[in-house]
């Protein structure tokens, strides 16, 4: 019985598919341009980069030259530094967001999966919450305080919590009928015992897919608030606000949105890409057939 209650019962570690993460194609190549984004972001002042707050109304709009490779903007602020520093706030809303959610979601999914008592109130607030529009939220938090990356993060993890909810709630209502959880509550586990040693590991699988497409859609939302106005504040570097200030010159200067047109694309795709391969890796059914 005891062999049965210990943790080795509990679906092998991540770490077991290691090769075959290695050697999938969607890991490499999504892994790659994330790691080169991050890479990006954290190295943007050794990257030729100049100040990207600086306004100079004397080298507005200027074309690409060896002291602007991307040009300059409408208030001669470097286009390239501002791509590449915009990588930092991007990163950093989705990483946040993505944790956040994580960590909200999967304690809030445990309690709910684990005591029947709480499930139906519980998901019914999950369903309010579900019911709020993303940007309706942003809008609504941004002129109640002020724009910033904090408010921006609280808006877009709001609505992620009940996917998250959902998906750990669905996996312990499956994981708390096997033996193994059942034999360590024969032997008087604690709870807290059981659903962190025996019934979360189990969800490790599954939320690490999940929190690589909340992580993008938290980028990809970012940028849509931005460009609406309602996102980050206009003095801080990111792809929306680029892209938003760009589109009124776009027929004269297209490099003003293509650049972080690119970046945020080269993201997003990265990111969906990477967790793409996690779930075929992750997912039995699926690794059968590849």
């Amino acid at each position: 019985m005891n062999s049965l209650a210990s943790p080795s019962a509990a679906p092998a570690p991540a770490r077991r598919h290691l090769p075959a993460f290695l050697s999938h194609p969607s890991v490499l190549v999504g892994g790659f341009l994330v790691l080169a984004i991050v890479l990006m972001a954290m190295a943007a002042p050794l990257l030729g980069t100049v100040d990207p707050t600086r306004i100079d109304p004397g080298m507005r709009l200027k074309p690409p030259s060896e002291l602007a490779w991307f040009g300059t903007d409408l208030f001669g602020r470097d286009v390239y530094s501002r791509a590449v520093y915009g990588a930092r706030s991007s990163i950093l809303i989705g990483l946040c967001v993505a944790t956040a959610a994580l960590l909200v979601g999967v304690t809030i999914g445990l309690v709910t999966g684990y005591f029947r008592w709480v499930d139906a109130i519980v998901m019914r607030v999950m369903d309010g919450l579900m019911a709020i529009p993303t940007f309706l939220l942003a809008i609504a938090l941004v002129s109640l305080t002020r724009a910033s990356i904090a408010t921006v993060v609280v808006a877009l993890t709001i609505p992620e919590i009940p996917r998250v909810v959902r998906l750990v709630r669905s996996v312990v209502l499956t994981v708390r009928e096997e033996p193994f959880v059942e034999a360590a509550i024969s032997v008087g586990t604690s709870t807290p015992k059981i659903l962190l040693r025996h019934i979360l590991p189990t969800t490790y699988a599954p939320l690490m897919v999940l929190g690589t497409y909340i992580c993008a859609s938290a980028i990809l939302i970012e940028a849509g608030l931005s460009f609406l106005g309602t996102g980050l504040p206009p003095e801080i570097p990111s792809w929306g606000n680029m892209i938003s200030e760009g589109r009124t010159f776009f027929q004269v200067a297209p490099r003003l949105v293509f650049l972080p047109s690119l970046f945020l694309a080269l993201t997003v795709l990265g990111i969906n890409l990477l967790g793409d391969g996690l779930r075929d890796t992750l997912d039995p059914r699926i690794a059968k057939r590849m």
